[in-house]
């Protein structure tokens, strides 16, 4: 096990970092980290876009970078600049101290969000011009969610109470997202699946696993990974105009 880092005793696959939940996949922020370091100097600026209880902030603080993060409910418990964002608004550097950043973070959350295009024009407009944006949501093409879109109708994650109390309420397929990113101005730099089909050890879960093998080895598209990761920069080109006489 990794220094800080412990296992949920009561949810299989959900980790905590020093007492903080995460609340993504443990190798979607162990990514983060990872990129972090490997890009940057300690001290540089870093913005965590909606913290939750601030497990990836604490992380980023602990490797040695200045850390500041939004969040619209105050439930980060580490003790940075912390500001307050209605994240179905726009938003810009006006918003975050009168800063741009070398590094934004956005774990897990555009898909929680009503706007997703403004979303990603919002969170252009707080990098750096050489600075980087780390974007991650659920893969809806994996192996696991076409299953589900099979017998349910559906993704498990974008269902239920996932919809009504978690507020996973935008399904963003790769093409689509990746429309969206080219549209706020921003380009793809690196693109990565993340995350393991957790199952548990009974016949019906030998033959999902058989299942998703076939599904990862027969079809097109992503089927590997239950994460997807971009880092994105922004492009030569900007934002695009957008309106109705876009649309066919």
């Amino acid at each position: 096990m990794i220094k800080g880092y412990a296992a949920d005793p009561g949810s299989p696959g959900h980790w905590f970092y020093d007492g903080l939940r995460i609340q993504a996949e443990l190798e979607t922020h162990r990514f983060a980290l990872d990129y972090a370091r490997s890009h940057w100097a300690s001290g540089t600026r870093v913005l965590d876009v909606a913290a939750g209880q601030g497990a990836l902030a604490k992380q980023l603080l602990d490797a040695g970078f200045r850390v500041a993060c939004t969040s619209w409910n105050g439930e980060c418990r580490v003790p940075i600049p912390t500001y307050r964002l209605d994240l179905d608004h726009s938003f810009g550097p006006a918003d975050v101290g009168n800063q741009r950043f070398p590094l934004v973070c956005c774990i897990e959350i555009i898909e929680h969000v009503e706007n997703p295009a403004a979303f990603l024009r919002s969170c252009e407009s707080l990098l750096d011009d050489d600075g980087r944006l780390v974007l991650s949501t659920p893969n809806v093409e994996s192996a696991a969610a076409r299953l589900q879109w099979l017998v349910r109708g559906t993704p498990l994650s974008f269902s239920g109470d996932e919809v009504r109390h978690n507020r996973h309420i935008s399904m963003l397929w790769r093409e689509g997202l990746e429309f969206l990113i080219e549209e706020a101005g921003l380009r793809v730099c690196e693109k990565h699946l993340v995350g393991r089909f957790l199952l548990p050890r009974s016949r019906l879960a030998t033959v999902r696993r058989l299942v998703y093998l076939g599904i990862c080895r027969l079809l097109p598209g992503e089927p590997r990974g239950t994460t997807r990761v971009y880092v994105l920069a922004r492009s030569a080109a900007g934002p695009r105009p957008h309106g109705a006489d876009a649309v066919w």
